[in-house]
């Protein structure tokens, strides 16, 4: 007999088995779906992920060493790459072939190609064309650092991001170092004052005086840099000074008051720029000078009442007190308009068993009388302009004809030098004198002038330099040619603009300093050895075009003025007068007028 199950249990049996065989297909359609994932997945990751995987390292890479060809370092907070590009340009500039810019071969940024090839390709791969250096890249670079705000597509801010923090890859080589030039940020030598018709001391020594007239009803200033220049005080003239051309004159040392007189007037009064106090009967006045200890001198004429010239007189103060009143016998047997006082010494130039020579009297800053009459030496005509210098321990004198021949002799309280003479090479007819300053220390004496021959573009410059010791002289010429040989064209001299002269030299003890403006790469200099300044660094000393907001820091002119081992360089902008200090070490900085200067704009 068969034992079958109830008919219910069988149906319930049935039923329990068809969820078991749904739940195995859907097991079996999900395992395949997951499958499918997978295999698409790693279809994917070799076909598309990896190769943009890769290009984003390649470019990472490619990225920090063209960082690092292009810009150098890391960038500092609130630098721009702009900015950065344009100070690296203004030293490149300068460098000697092959170092020197370019936008191929080795020079920067040219060399810097390969790796925007590399950057461009991998951009491209990681589908960012836009990012991608363009081919020319070195040369717009050049185009951009030249005019930092001409309108540019150059992916300057993508490649600016790709700085590496650790610095790059060390076998890509640096850019050359970014210049540090003063711009239009630096502060001005003071407020409301005209750059047109300043002067500066009459006999340079080490501190340096400066008389500028009044801007927009300001009122006239004197500013004194003291000895090493790292400093101004800004002061505006006693009201009674106020001349309506005032410039300094006559000389004072550099512990005396300052002298202004009018410079529209001939042996006029002449008064002490801090207080006002006058010296001298207009048109009796010789000359005079300031001493320490507030000593001022004044040689004035005395007329006969036809006009005609019967003595010379000595007064000497002290403040405010007069101390002394003296004759000044023998008086010089020419005319008196041919006398002239320079430091404290009377100079002329007197016939002397027939020939010229080159006389002097010591007036001295105490009472008595005046030093006895030195002779100099003899001179070969007497059409000469007699100039001097003050050094801390001698005055030194010199004659020049105005054709290149100079005579010095230097004058101490024991007597004096001999007369030495320094003749430059004949002059082209054609050239003309732009600048001429005189410098000395105790050891010698300098002339430096800059000739320029030809206009506008045309123009060409040479610097002369004759520097003399007691013993002997010695003469440099260094042609513009020379000083720009190699250098790229950028950072040659601009064309001479309404007369005013775009190179300047001094010396600095036994360097020689050219400054020069340049079109397009800043206000340059060079200081070295007369033997060495064709190969020496340039150092940018103004950059006119880094922070060009609205034409406020282009320039109209500039006015150089050495005083031992450093030198002030004036220059007028449009946003006013700055004046830079250039050391004998080649540093630069922006003077501003002290405290002093800040009282005296309200005025």
């Amino acid at each position: 007999m068969s034992e079958d199950k109830p008919e219910g249990d069988a149906s319930q049996a049935k039923a329990e088995a068809k969820p078991e065989g749904g739940a195995g297909r859907r097991r079996k359609l999900t395992l395949g779906a997951l499958g499918a994932l997978v295999l698409g997945a790693g279809t994917f990751a070799t076909f598309y992920g990896a190769p943009r995987w890769t290009a984003s390292r390649d470019a990472k890479r490619a990225g920090a060493a063209l960082f690092r060809c292009l810009f150098g370092e890391t960038p500092a907070a609130g630098e721009t790459p702009e900015r950065r590009l344009r100070r690296i340009l203004l030293t490149a500039v300068s460098l000697p072939a092959p170092e020197r810019v370019s936008a191929e071969g080795p020079g920067w940024p040219g060399r810097c190609a390969t790796h925007a090839e590399a950057l461009a390709d991998a951009e491209r791969r990681r589908g960012r064309a836009t990012l991608a250096p363009p081919p020319d890249l070195a040369a717009r670079v050049i185009q951009k650092a030249q005019d930092m705000f001409a309108r540019s597509d150059l992916p300057l801010e993508s490649i600016w991001s790709m700085a590496d923090p650790d610095g790059g890859p060390r076998d890509v080589p640096l850019p050359p170092a970014p210049a540090s030039p003063v711009d239009l940020d630096a502060p001005n030598l003071g407020e409301r004052i005209t750059f047109g018709d300043h002067s500066a001391d009459a006999v340079p020594g080490r501190t340096l005086r400066l008389v500028f007239r009044g801007d927009r009803g300001g009122p006239p200033m004197a500013c004194v840099f003291p000895a090493g220049l790292g400093s101004a005080t800004c002061t505006p003239l006693a009201p009674r000074a106020r001349l309506p051309r005032p410039h300094l004159w006559p000389s004072a040392d550099d512990d005396g008051p300052a002298l202004v007189a009018d410079r529209s007037s001939a042996r006029t009064t002449f008064y002490r720029a801090d207080t006002g106090q006058a010296f001298g009967e207009a048109y009796h006045v010789v000359g005079g000078f300031s001493a320490a200890k507030e000593v001022v001198g004044v040689v004035e004429m005395e007329l006969g009442p036809r006009g005609e010239e019967r003595a010379l007189w000595l007064d000497r103060s002290e403040g405010t007190r007069r101390v002394g009143h003296a004759r000044i016998d023998p008086p010089p047997r020419v005319r008196f308009s041919s006398v002239f006082v320079l430091g404290d010494a009377l100079t002329w130039i007197e016939p002397r068993a027939g020939k010229p020579h080159l006389l002097l009297r010591r007036l001295g800053t105490s009472a008595g009388p005046p030093g006895p009459i030195e002779d100099a030496g003899p001179l070969p005509h007497d059409a000469m302009q007699l100039a001097a210098c003050h050094a801390p321990k001698s005055l030194v004198l010199l004659a020049r004809d105005g054709r290149g021949t100079t005579w010095m002799t230097r004058r101490d309280r024991r007597g004096g030098s001999p007369l030495v003479r320094a003749e430059e090479p004949r002059r082209p007819p054609s050239a003309a004198v732009v600048s001429e300053i005189v410098t000395c220390d105790d050891d010698a004496a300098a002339v430096t002038l800059v000739l320029r021959k030809g206009d506008g573009a045309k123009a060409a410059h040479e610097v002369r330099q004759a520097r003399c010791t007691k013993e002997t002289c010695e003469t440099v010429v260094v042609a513009e040619a020379d000083l720009f040989r190699a250098r790229d064209p950028m950072s040659r001299p601009a064309p001479p603009v309404n007369e005013e002269t775009t190179v300047l030299a001094a010396s600095l003890g036994a360097s020689l300093l050219v400054v020069w403006r340049t079109p397009e790469a800043g206000v340059r200099a060079r200081i070295a050895l007369p033997s060495a300044i064709t190969s020496a660094p340039d150092v940018v000393v103004y950059d006119e075009a880094s922070q060009d907001v609205n034409g406020a820091g282009r320039l109209h002119a500039m006015r150089l003025f050495p005083r031992g081992d450093a030198a002030i360089l004036l220059l007028h902008a449009v946003s006013g007068v700055k004046a830079i200090r250039i050391g004998a070490d080649g540093t630069v900085r922006p003077i501003k007028g002290g405290a002093e200067e800040a009282a005296a704009v309200v005025q």
